[in-house]
């Protein structure tokens, strides 16, 4: 039997509001991020080798990193510097390369899909500070039976169609903006339909080269491909949800310095709480801006308010009704890191919000 179903397409910019669900559930990722292994990483190529729960679908060399290690360490190793998300340990994969090489990671289930039930897939993202290409999409394909294909290119559509006695659900991220960051982790989320029966995930890029949006960028050291660390996959049952009358950071929406306009990047995020607040009309929400301290508390102060306004305009847009929404600016106020130095400074451009029952401004 040979089966291939593709789930909902997905944008990092416009998440489609089609696929509704529960609240989230426990995790279903075995080792998570990959903090279990069976020996600490001592050489390149070692991911199929040393974790728990965890293989390679390929002849790839996806690499592991953790902080017991030397020579693949964390923060510091090969391709940069970059601390875990969480725990002490990521992984490193090539997501384009020359010669449609690719690297993929395969994972197990604690317990297989349902069928016809809605599933939220996450996990964290960080360009390698040694990457000279970065790209906009990520793949996830889940499957009844774990693969085993012996290649280096990447695992398309025609190299999945020839293997008997596997279910597979594919789900494309497909994004707006090219990951570019290197230092703080994007979080890419999504939600999809089970086909049911499936136990394991793999992620990686399931395109050619040819098909791959990509972007080279300047570098000194040239590895000639697209390298990203990955931390923290999360398969769930349901849309994400939050604790109530608490105070949320949207991690992925971003100003720049005296800037207000909302970027792609952080588009994603807003949808996930926007299909929350739909889920339950009962739910409204406060969102508060921030700026750093550059400049007049009166001009910081109009500018946060900008910012919390810009979201809120966003949610509107999207359909939720503007008497459930209140929107506030803190200008300088509260900051998260020291406005010393522009990396703390850039934390402290951020949105807050808060959704509670009620509705205070």
């Amino acid at each position: 039997m040979r089966q291939f179903t593709v789930g909902c397409r997905y944008w990092i910019g416009i998440l489609s509001i089609l696929c509704l669900g529960r609240a989230m559930s426990q995790n279903l990722v075995e080792n998570p991020s990959f903090e279990a292994f069976l020996e600490c990483p001592d050489h390149l190529g070692n991911f199929g080798e040393d974790l728990k729960y965890w293989s390679v679908p390929t002849q790839g060399t996806t690499d592991y990193f953790n902080s017991c290690s030397l020579s693949m360490g964390v923060p510091v190793n090969f391709m940069g510097e970059q601390t875990s998300k969480f725990g002490e340990a990521y992984l490193g994969f090539y997501m384009y390369a020359p010669e449609d090489y690719r690297e993929y990671i395969q994972g197990e289930l604690k317990e297989p899909l349902k069928k016809g039930v809605v599933y939220t897939l996450s996990f964290y993202i960080s360009l390698a500070e040694n990457s000279d290409h970065v790209v906009r999409d990520f793949d996830v394909l889940f499957s009844t039976k774990p693969i085993g294909i012996k290649i280096k290119k990447g695992l398309t559509k025609w190299q999945l169609s020839k293997i008997e006695d596997n279910i597979f659900t594919a789900v494309e991220i497909l994004g707006n903006d090219f990951i570019t960051d290197d230092n703080a982790w994007t979080k890419i989320s999504t939600t999809f339909l089970a086909t049911g029966g499936e136990k394991f995930i793999t992620i990686g890029n399931f395109k050619n080269n040819a098909s791959t949006r990509r972007q080279r960028l300047v570098k000194e050291k040239n590895v000639n491909g697209a390298y990203y660390f990955l931390d923290m996959v999360y398969v769930g049952e349901g849309m994400q949800t939050y604790a109530l009358d608490e105070p949320h950071i949207f991690e992925n929406v971003h100003f720049n310095f005296d800037e207000f306009h909302l970027g792609e990047k952080g588009e994603q995020e807003i949808m996930r709480v926007y299909n929350y607040l739909q889920s339950d009309s009962t739910l409204n929400i406060v969102i508060n801006g921030y700026t750093d301290n550059l400049g007049t508390s009166s001009y910081n102060m109009d500018l946060s308010v900008k910012r919390a306004m810009s979201v809120a305009n966003r949610l509107i847009q999207l359909g939720l009704a503007g008497q459930r929404i209140a929107y506030n600016g803190f200008g300088a106020a509260q900051p998260l890191g020291n406005n010393e130095d522009e990396e703390g400074r850039a934390r402290n451009r951020r949105v807050e919000f808060i959704i509670s029952k009620t509705l205070e401004e």
